[in-house]
């Protein structure tokens, strides 16, 4: 078990999907978000969610508004319920431990890349980011990969495979290439 939390961003617009993507059908009849609650609870300690409300869930609202998943990352970061976190969004639901076990495995900061291009999602950042990350938004910074720039991290390489797991769901024709056991 982690003995830290895993942090779930529902808050997008979900232009392309046309619908809040945490609340998408998938073929095996559950929602993107109860996969990453199951993804999340099979090995973390602790999971909340960041940009919305979901009831029974542990929620942390966004301390700005449309600052976007930074936003949510600055509002985690504020919330001191841990120290470390595992940040996913709710539209990768063909995520398991096994591919960001090294992510888990790190001590810093640390994110994945493909094809020398940082992958912004999944994130593990820790509370030392956080005066980092309130200046990146206070500059106008907004993306994951220009914070992740920002702060101390470690890069792990991924090959063509893992990086496939590991895309986000971002449109209905993105969702026939999912399989889930």
């Amino acid at each position: 078990m982690w003995q830290h939390t895993v942090a779930i961003l529902i808050g997008g617009q979900s232009k392309r999907m046309g619908s809040p993507k945490h609340r998408v059908k998938l073929s095996n009849g559950r929602t993107m978000l109860e996969m990453m609650l199951l993804f999340a609870n099979s090995f973390a300690n602790h999971t909340v969610i960041l940009g919305g409300d979901i009831e029974g869930q542990h929620c942390i609202h966004d301390l700005r508004k449309q600052l976007g998943p930074v936003g949510g990352i600055e509002a985690l970061l504020h919330s001191n319920i841990d120290t470390n976190y595992l940040v996913v969004g709710c539209d990768m639901p063909a995520i398991s431990e096994k591919e960001i076990q090294p992510l888990l495995n790190s001590t810093n900061n640390a994110v994945f890349s493909f094809g020398n291009r940082l992958i912004g999602l999944p994130l593990r950042i820790n509370n030392a980011a956080r005066a980092t990350c309130t200046a990146y938004l206070d500059s106008g910074g907004r993306s994951i990969k220009g914070l992740v720039s920002e702060i101390p991290h470690e890069t792990i390489v991924l090959t063509e495979d893992q990086s496939i797991t590991l895309q986000s769901v971002n449109c209905r024709e993105d969702l026939d290439s999912l399989t889930f056991e």
